[in-house]
């Protein structure tokens, strides 16, 4: 066999290998879509330095329920996002918040009890989402850390985790 017809043939099967790969980690994504996060394999993520998760809460900034909005309580390093809402984040300190909205990291959703309608619509913002199951009540009865008030931007060159 002549060198140019099996250099063919070498790049003709990594073409279809890597179009193998590439659709597996598309379904390896929506499936993972499905699959809601329990608090407890969040925060174990959130501890772990080399996992970058960005953590959307979808609540209204304040709410007269048992679990709260975003300023009552929240899961630490949060960015508010009320309801997926474009049109609320251009008041107060939204605005910087959306600044640091990265739709193309993997991203936890938490409304207040894991409501699957608000994470079908946020999701379709983000590449890569889960929902947390049970929402921020589950991760209160779990007795986590959380915080509370305003959102503040990090400061630069902080470093370090959020829990």
């Amino acid at each position: 066999m002549s060198p140019k017809i099996e250099r063919g043939i070498y790049v003709a099967i990594i073409l279809v290998l890597a179009i193998v790969l590439i659709s597996f980690g598309k379904k390896e994504v929506e499936l993972k879509k499905q699959i809601p996060i329990t608090a407890e394999e969040l925060y174990k993520k959130l501890s772990n330095p080399k996992i970058k998760v960005q953590i959307i809460d979808v609540r209204e900034l304040t709410l007269s329920d048992e679990v709260g909005g975003y300023e009552d309580s929240r899961i630490p390093g949060a960015l508010p996002y009320p309801n997926c809402d474009d049109s609320k984040m251009n008041q107060g300190y939204l605005v910087e918040a959306k600044k640091r909205i990265n739709p193309y990291m993997y991203t936890v959703i938490i409304s207040a009890d894991g409501n699957p309608e608000i994470f079908k619509k946020c999701a379709e913002k983000f590449t890569n989402a889960q929902n947390l199951a049970g929402g921020m009540k589950a991760w209160q009865e779990a007795g986590l850390p959380d915080e509370s008030g305003e959102y503040t931007p990090p400061k630069a060159g902080g470093g370090g985790g959020c829990l």
